[in-house]
């Protein structure tokens, strides 16, 4: 069996046929979800959605959020990592792709390391997000005197990058991209991180794999991702599928 790590189910694109779409992950191999609310207009979502067996949720406030959020959002966040059905916190973390302002970059390490601290009190793992920053991230977790277990989320720095992320202890995420012919760098990664520091994610309804390329994903998709990993790795799907389960649960321990 699979889990898929990370999916957005509650995002608007699933509006119309929500329930089908959980119901072909499950009858595929697919047999448990992590829903990632990391943007507050979808908490209320996210929380009627982890009501559902096998769907499990991380809460956070995405780092392009961050200018919005104010302080009753960072309330009612350490109120929703609590609930029993949240396994992380995230995703979280540094996004420069938009905006490296200034303003921009102050903001998101300081919502980053609010975040972060949540995640130490309730001893949580963390999901975390980069874009166009990995030195920056690397450098300010570095400065922490903890930092919690986690996953960075589809992983598309370098071989060294990944290197030093799981000399950290985190584990990496692969997502769609994997499957696409550019994606060169992000194979070799593969080829040198050992299958014990690998999750398996969608980030549905986004980066589709080759297969469904132009389509909205989903999660029955993951099943792809896995297919490339064991392709490259020169393993067998069977064991892929085995290791990244087992990788899921040990990160996740409030997966039940």
């Amino acid at each position: 069996m699979i889990i898929d790590t990370h999916v957005h189910i509650a995002d608007t694109k699933f509006d119309a046929d929500r329930k089908d779409v959980i119901q072909r992950a499950f009858n595929s191999k697919i047999n448990k979800l992590i829903e990632i609310s990391c943007e507050m207009c979808y908490w209320e979502k996210s929380l009627e959605l982890i009501q559902q067996e096998n769907i499990f949720a991380s809460f956070g406030i995405h780092p392009i959020d961050v200018l919005k959020a104010v302080k009753n959002d960072y309330e009612k966040l350490e109120f929703l990592i609590q609930n029993k059905k949240c396994v992380a916190v995230g995703e979280i973390g540094l996004d420069y792709h938009y905006d490296n302002s200034k303003e921009n970059v102050d903001a998101q390490k300081k919502s980053l390391e609010f975040q972060l601290n949540l995640a130490q009190k309730y001893n949580k793992p963390i999901i975390v997000h980069c874009r166009d920053a990995y030195d920056d991230i690397i450098d300010f977790l570095k400065k922490r005197s903890f930092v919690p277990q986690g996953v960075i989320h589809c992983f598309s720095g370098s071989l060294e990058h990944a290197k030093i992320f799981v000399d950290m202890g985190f584990y990496l995420g692969i997502d769609g991209p994997v499957t696409y012919k550019k994606s060169d760098i992000l194979k070799e990664v593969l080829k040198n991180i050992a299958i014990d520091r690998l999750l398996v994610e969608t980030d549905c309804p986004y980066l589709t794999p080759q297969k469904y390329r132009g389509t909205r994903n989903e999660p029955a998709y993951v099943v792809e991702v896995v297919k490339e990993i064991a392709n490259i790795k020169k393993l067998d799907l069977q064991e892929v599928e085995k290791v990244t389960t087992q990788n899921a649960l040990v990160l996740f321990k409030g997966i039940k």
